[in-house]
């Protein structure tokens, strides 16, 4: 019999999240992944990521409140530091648009976000630019997730707690039997009670039954701004979206370790690329007028760039169940490019599914 509860495929937001509600609760995990830790290939790597109750459906903002009050606590406490730092969220767009959504979705929900005049938000915060029939939400849930130290930590939790990884390991073949799964990888056979899928973009080649998903780069960029440095960091300047119509999504956050103020479009159409293919040469220009039309200070410079990948489903939904080929596989697909924030949630989700097959 395997002496493995449960092998996660992916290292990711997701999979190491799933791997450390199963470790506390005493499980023997291994966690796969096809590249190195901390790789810069995927959906999770990147220092910050936006947390907020802001959202176009009432679901989510649910999920949100669960996130902030409880799964996120819980990490944080286990893994002994802060993972978040709490800075204003301001969203806003037409209201005759998709943001009318937003609006409709999040107030009704009675969490702590308010909507606030736009000449209101642009005395709170003078470097962005906010038009004159925007309509505008003031998230006081809102914080910056300190992403690279999340998946850092946990990483060394989980191997302080026993868990084992298998790095650069790509995950080739998945079945399952009577009472366990076997995961034939680039250097040779992984058996265990059951298994969480989590793979993201790749995760349909290993397991057809999950969601086909559209793979999407994105492009971040970093910017200085002509503004004091005090103006820009955490707690005085906010995560941001400005939601226009579909596909013009545009976010932000503040500057975190000197690294400029981080800026991007929040792509969720358009022709898919390979995962595995070298990504393009990142272009500048189109980020720097990006920043352009969105700040409301000038823009001096983009200091650095870096691509994401966003593997898209149909609605940009997330699905946390057991595999229709076998109750011992748990699939997840969450990776719509906003859900790095509901990691410790969905994680556990995951985790509550392979519990019942990872026995002792």
């Amino acid at each position: 019999m395997t002496e493995i509860d449960c092998a996660i495929v992916g290292a990711g937001i997701h999979g190491l999240c799933a791997a450390f509600w199963l470790s506390r609760r005493g499980k023997r995990v291994v966690v796969l992944d096809r590249h190195g830790p901390g790789h810069a290939l995927g959906g999770s790597h990147g220092a910050t990521r936006i947390t907020r109750s802001s959202y176009h459906e009432a679901d989510l903002v649910r999920l949100a409140t669960e996130a902030h009050q409880d799964a996120w606590p819980t990490l944080e406490r286990e893994l002994g530091t802060a993972l978040r730092a709490a800075t204003p969220g301001l969203f806003f767009g037409p209201p005759d648009g998709p943001f009318g959504d937003y609006l409709r979705a999040t107030l009704a929900a009675g969490v702590a976000v308010e909507a606030i005049p736009p000449t209101t938000a642009r005395r709170l915060f003078p470097l962005l630019r906010i038009e004159d029939d925007d309509a505008v939400l003031l998230d006081h849930t809102a914080a910056m997730i300190l992403a690279g130290k999340t998946m850092e930590r946990l990483r060394s939790w989980l191997h302080a707690h026993g868990a084992t990884f298998g790095w650069n390991m790509p995950a080739r073949n998945l079945v399952a039997d009577v009472d366990s799964v076997r995961i034939e990888t680039s250097s040779g056979t992984v058996r265990a009670r059951s298994a969480v899928v989590s793979a993201g973009a790749w995760s349909h080649e290993l397991e057809p039954s999950m969601p086909v998903t559209t793979v999407l780069r994105q492009e971040v960029g970093y910017f200085d701004l002509d503004a004091p440095t005090a103006r820009t960091r955490v707690g005085a300047f906010p995560v941001w979206a400005r939601i226009a119509r579909a596909n013009d999504f545009v976010y932000g956050l503040p500057d975190h370790a000197d690294a400029g103020t981080k800026a991007a479009r929040h792509v969720t159409v358009g022709e898919g690329t390979d995962p595995d293919d070298e990504p393009p040469a990142i272009d500048r220009l189109a980020l720097l007028d990006l920043a352009r039309e969105h700040f409301a200070v000038p823009v001096r410079g983009l200091r650095a760039a870096e691509h994401c990948l966003y593997a898209m489903t149909p609605g940009q939904s997330f699905r946390v169940a057991r595999s229709p080929l076998s109750s011992r596989i748990v699939q997840v697909t969450a990776c719509s490019g906003h859900s790095f924030k509901f990691g410790p949630v969905i994680g556990r989700a995951a985790a509550d599914l392979a519990m019942d097959l990872a026995v002792g």
